[in-house]
């Protein structure tokens, strides 16, 4: 006699026939009422997920290119900024002189290009007078030498001058320069930062972060995946032929903190080259549009990406598998209404529209399962199922089912034959939990 948990199955002491002279069993169980579903077989997507962050596609530390006393900022903390729109003006007096003065200088440099100009017009009339006269002899071959070298000279000073008028006007563009850069203006259009001065404060040239801006659409996302795992889906049948086969990922999901997945879709710009020796892994930049702005640099995220599929995987409930001693089992109904436990080993857990025992259909988790021991397939067919699908797999009630498949294993393990410990079927109908507690409102 074999008894458990509070069921007890007897069978005839050995010697004991029956009509035919067979060796029978005393039925001592009662049949129990399961709900089944036939075993799913199906087309899954393989899907993997990695951590990241987010940053922005451009990110830049606002520093002052000029020094001087803070007069105004105009941007308000946090807020979204256009590209070239004012952000801090720092006070210009200085820069305003000193262009003053450079558009001063390139006046008078330009004066000097005059006079210069007459000066060397009149020693080239003396030299071309010069020249005629000492033919004649009227003045020296010395007068006429020294008439050139004045030519010379007064062409040298034209240059120079020229080239005063020339450093005159760099230096104007210069002073005006750094009188623009008194006004900051945003880099790119994106979030600004809280500002790190305050107005009186003096700033100097390159050594403080006035504010930091990071762009926001799209927003990047970096996030790293195992160099085993890229390696493995760029070789196998999943490999997405990119044009330039940089990624075997085209786009992905983004997964934000509170588990929500983000309305738009990213795509892959960037894999690093290398495999990084302290991580193992492949570093990847992704963009992912953000219109709306409701991403935010330095969240912390989870991308999500499709990277192969898995043909005719068997599916089954979660609800329905039954743990024991660190195995999952799944039970079956055999031909002769006896419950059929298989061990099994897990896969992928997705939410799939599945047929309902009432005619519709209803999202259901489901459980990807594979045979331990060998393929379900051919423990089905050993116990005369031959068809997978046309396999009725106990969804409600199968720890009661685990208990009297574990009997008549004990009672046929005495030879005992045929279905002495038996199920009645009935169609798996899933109906959404609903709470019992009454909610409780204040006064």
């Amino acid at each position: 006699m074999i008894a458990l948990g509070g069921l007890v199955a007897t069978s005839l002491l050995p010697g004991c026939k029956d009509n035919s002279g067979e060796q029978t069993a005393q039925r001592g169980m009662a049949p129990i009422n399961v709900t089944v579903m036939p075993l799913q077989k199906r087309t899954v997507d393989l899907t993997s997920t990695w951590f990241g962050h987010l940053r922005g596609v451009e990110q830049a530390d606002i520093r002052p290119e000029v020094s001087g006393r803070l007069l105004e900022q105009v941007y308000w903390h946090g807020s979204l900024c256009e590209k070239d729109e004012v952000l801090f003006r720092i006070d210009p007096s200085n820069y305003q002189a000193a262009y003053d003065q450079a558009v001063a200088n390139v006046a008078a440099a330009k004066a000097g290009v005059l006079q210069a100009e007459v000066a060397y017009e009149q020693a080239r009339k003396d030299e071309t007078r010069f020249a005629a006269l000492v033919q004649s002899g009227s003045v020296s071959e010395k007068q006429y030498s020294d008439a050139q070298h004045a030519s010379r000279r007064c062409e040298a000073a034209l240059a120079m001058a020229k080239a005063q008028v020339a450093q005159a006007e760099a230096a104007t563009q210069l002073a005006l320069l750094n009188l623009e850069r008194c006004t900051i203006r945003a880099p790119f259009k994106g979030l600004a930062s809280k500002s790190n001065v305050s107005v009186g404060d003096f700033v100097a040239a390159g050594q403080v972060v006035l504010t930091r801006m990071a762009s926001v659409d799209p927003i990047r996302v970096d996030f790293s995946v195992p160099a085993r795992q890229l390696n493995a889906q760029i070789q196998g049948e999943g490999y997405y032929d990119l044009p330039d086969k940089m990624s075997p990922v085209k786009e992905f999901d983004l997964i934000l903190e509170d588990g929500r997945v983000f309305e738009h879709k990213g795509t892959v710009h960037a894999v690093d080259s290398e495999i990084s020796q302290a991580t193992g892994t492949v570093k990847f930049v992704g963009y992912v549009p953000n219109p709306q702005l409701k991403l935010r640099a330095g969240a912390a995220v989870r991308v999500q990406a499709r990277t192969g599929e898995l043909k005719d995987a068997l599916l089954v409930p979660s609800r329905a598998l039954v743990s024991s001693m660190n195995h999952r089992f799944i039970y079956v109904v055999a031909p002769d209404n006896t419950p059929l436990g298989i061990d099994v080993q897990l896969g992928k857990e997705l939410v799939l529209d599945m047929p309902n025992g009432d005619g519709n259909t209803v999202p259901m988790l489901m459980q990807v399962v594979t045979g331990t021991v060998r393929p379900i397939a051919e423990t089905l067919k050993e116990h005369g199922i031959e068809d997978v699908e046309a396999a009725q797999v106990i969804v409600g009630g199968g720890q009661m089912a685990a208990q009297y498949a574990m009997a008549n294993a004990g009672m046929r393990a005495q030879g005992a034959q045929g279905g002495f410990g038996t199920v009645v079927p009935q169609p798996f109908i899933y109906e959404k939990p609903t709470t019992t507690v009454n909610s409780v409102t204040a006064e």
